[in-house]
C-alpha cells in the first residue's frame, strides 16, 4: 500500500508537473522560471540553411539572443531578424507571428527558441506560423514624414536628373540662399521606377509620396524615402551635399554591421532601404550640383509656397497644398512647375473617410488616388506644366483638363471640374505677388 501511494504520489506530482502548477509537494523538483538557465546554443531550418543562434538564459528568462550563424538571403534574414526583440520581450515566441516577405527565416528562428531546453523538461513541439498582412492596417509601425514646409521658400534653384541601375531615374533639387551659395535652404531626392519594373504597378511612378514605401516597408523593413529623408535633412542642417564614402566600408558587409540595416558613409549613418539609390543617383547628382555651385552657378530661381488646406469650421482636413515653380531670371519665364496635394502622416488626421488611406502619399503620386473629375491628377498636373512652359498665364487654365463643368465623360475625358483647381489659382497668386514684387517674372493675365 505505501509503494501504492508512493507510486501515486509520484503520478500525482509527475501531472502537476506537466501542467507546470506550483504545489509545494512537487515545487522541489521543478526549478524556477520558463527555461533551464546558462548559454545555450539553438538551431531552426529557414529557408536556405540552418539558423544557429545562442541565447543566454537567467532566472529562467531569456536575457540575450545573438545570431551566431545562418545562410539566408541577407536582406530577408535581417527582416526575421526583428523578431528578436519581441521574443525577448515576451520571454518566448509564442503568439508571435513570421514577418511578412520572411516566413522561412522567421519561422527558423521560431523554431530555434522553441528548442530551448524547458526548466519543466517537456519540449513542446514547433507549430510553423505564418505573416500577418498589415496593408489594410493603419497601425502601420514604420514611420516617416512627407510633410512639406509650410509658408514660402525662395533661393536659386539647382537641379540635375539621370538613369541609373537599370534605368531607375533619380532626381535631386538643390536650393540655396541667393545672398549665400553655401546655405542650402532646401534639399529634394526622389526616384521614378524604371519602365520595365517588374511589377506594372510602379512603372515610371515618383516613389517619394507613393505606395511603394509601404510596400518596400512590409518586405525590407524600412521604406525607400527614410534614405532620402535622412540625407536632405543632413543637407540643409549642415551646408553640405557631398559625402565620401567610408574608407573602410566593404560592400559584403552592407547589412552586417552592429547596427543592423544601415549603412555606414563618413561621419553619417543613412537608414538603408534605398542604399543603392543613395549610392549611384543621390550622391553623383548633388556631386555635379556641387560643381555648379562653385562654378557657374544658377540663372534659375525657386518659389515654393505650402498651406494647410481647412474646412468651414477652420479646421485642418488632412491635406497640405504645395505650388512650386521655377522661372528663368534672364527670359522671366517659368521653367518648372509642379502643384500637389499631400496627405497628412497619420491617418486619424485626415477627415474624410475614403481618403484615409493615402496617409503619406499625395494625390500626385498615388497610384490608387481616384480624382473625383475622374481624370488622372498626374494628368492634370503634367498638362499644367506644359501649359506654363509654353508662356500660358497661372490664371487663365480653362484649355487644361478637368477646368470646366461639361457632364460628358465620353466627349472629354473628365465628368466635372476639380476642385484642386481652385485651390491650385490661390497659391498660384500667392506665389504671382511675391516673384512680381521681386521682379523675376513677366506678368500673367487673369481671363475676363
Amino acid at each position: 500500500m505505501t509503494q501504492c501511494k508512493r507510486y501515486k504520489k509520484s503520478l500525482i506530482c509527475s501531472a502537476i508537473t506537466l501542467a507546470t502548477l506550483a504545489l509545494a509537494g512537487c515545487a522541489t523538483s521543478t526549478p524556477d522560471g520558463k527555461y533551464v538557465d546558462g548559454d545555450h546554443e539553438v538551431s531552426g531550418k529557414g529557408k536556405k540553411s540552418q539558423i544557429v543562434l545562442t541565447v543566454e538564459v537567467a532566472n529562467g528568462s531569456i536575457k540575450e539572443i545573438t545570431t551566431k550563424s545562418h545562410n539566408e538571403t541577407e536582406s530577408l534574414f535581417l527582416n526575421a531578424e526583428r523578431l528578436l526583440a519581441k521574443i525577448l520581450a515576451s520571454n518566448g515566441h509564442e503568439g508571435i507571428d513570421a514577418v511578412s516577405g520572411a516566413t522561412y527565416s522567421s519561422n527558423g528562428i521560431l523554431k530555434a527558441i522553441n528548442s530551448l531546453p524547458r526548466a519543466n523538461g517537456i519540449q513542446p513541439e514547433f507549430v510553423a506560423v505564418g505573416s500577418k498582412d498589415d496593408s489594410s492596417s493603419d497601425d502601420f509601425k514604420l514611420k516617416w514624414s512627407i510633410q512639406p514646409q509650410l509658408g514660402m521658400i525662395s533661393g536659386d534653384f539647382y537641379f540635375e536628373e539621370a538613369r541609373f541601375r537599370q534605368g531607375h531615374k533619380g532626381s535631386m533639387i538643390i536650393v540655396t540662399d541667393s545672398n549665400n551659395a553655401k546655405d542650402v535652404i532646401f534639399a529634394e531626392f526622389n526616384e521614378s521606377g524604371r519602365p520595365n519594373y517588374y511589377t506594372r504597378l510602379y512603372q515610371d511612378v515618383p516613389k517619394r509620396m507613393s505606395e511603394y514605401n509601404f510596400s518596400m516597408g512590409k518586405k525590407k523593413g524600412t521604406a525607400w524615402v527614410q534614405s532620402p529623408l535622412t540625407m536632405e535633412k543632413l543637407m540643409v542642417e549642415q551646408d553640405k551635399i557631398t559625402f565620401d564614402v567610408n574608407p573602410d566600408f566593404d560592400p559584403k558587409l552592407t547589412n552586417k554591421l552592429k547596427e543592423p540595416n544601415r549603412l555606414k558613409y563618413l561621419g553619417i549613418d543613412v537608414v538603408a532601404g534605398a542604399s543603392n539609390s543613395i549610392q549611384q543617383s543621390m550622391i553623383p547628382l548633388t556631386a555635379k550640383i556641387h560643381a555648379k555651385i562653385n562654378g557657374e552657378g544658377t540663372q534659375e530661381l525657386f518659389y515654393q509656397h505650402a498651406e494647410k488646406l481647412l474646412d468651414s469650421k477652420g479646421k485642418w482636413t488632412g491635406i497640405t497644398a504645395v505650388l512650386r515653380l521655377v522661372v528663368d531670371t534672364n527670359t522671366k519665364a517659368i521653367t518648372k512647375a509642379y502643384y500637389d496635394e499631400i496627405f497628412a502622416d497619420e491617418a486619424v488626421q485626415i477627415k474624410d473617410a475614403s481618403l484615409k488611406k493615402f496617409y503619406r502619399q499625395s494625390k500626385y503620386a498615388s497610384i490608387n488616388y481616384v480624382e473625383p473629375a475622374r481624370i488622372g491628377f498626374n494628368v492634370m498636373i503634367d498638362a499644367l506644366e506644359t501649359h506654363l512652359q509654353a508662356g500660358g498665364s497661372l490664371f487663365d487654365i480653362n484649355d487644361l483638363p478637368a477646368t470646366g463643368d461639361t457632364g460628358s465623360y465620353a466627349a472629354t475625358g473628365f465628368t466635372k471640374r476639380s476642385n484642386s483647381w481652385d485651390t491650385y489659382l490661390n497659391q498660384a497668386e500667392i506665389l504671382y505677388k511675391q516673384m512680381r514684387l521681386d521682379g523675376v517674372i513677366s506678368e500673367h493675365k487673369k481671363p475676363i
